[in-house]
């Protein structure tokens, strides 16, 4: 994934490494690992449906910024949100499975989290 605001490309963070963020108190410690390690996941429940799509508006507008798009599942005011770096390989032998998490998920996801103190989420 090469980041359009940074102009680098990405590179693959450890495990260890992924794990230390999501402990508690930790900056994303609402997060999950998931499917084979490649994946960073937070579900969510907001308010109102017009809080969802404001958060989710800031969020599509960040991730076009930076080019780098998570997969979004949304129900009227619930959001999952999954993030992974498509074009990093990781170390499962799933060829189905591509994919890793990365440096750019990593501050995508911190961002995220600002903008769910805006919106104040229903954790």
């Amino acid at each position: 994934m090469y980041n359009k605001s940074l102009r680098v490309n990405a590179v693959k963070v450890g495990l260890k490494e992924v794990k230390g963020l999501l402990v508690d108190n930790a900056p994303l410690s609402q997060w999950q690992i998931r499917n084979n390690d490649s994946n960073l996941v937070r579900e969510c429940t907001f308010k109102t449906f017009e809080q969802t799509w404001g958060f989710l508006t800031q969020v599509s507008m960040r991730a076009h910024l930076w080019g780098h798009h998570p997969t979004v599942t949304t129900t009227y005011n619930k959001v999952r949100i999954e993030l992974t770096t498509h074009d990093i390989a990781n170390d499962s032998t799933d060829l189905s499975n591509c994919g890793a998490i990365s440096d750019i998920d990593i501050k995508l996801a911190k961002q995220i989290e600002k903008y769910l103190e805006l919106y104040k989420s229903e954790e």
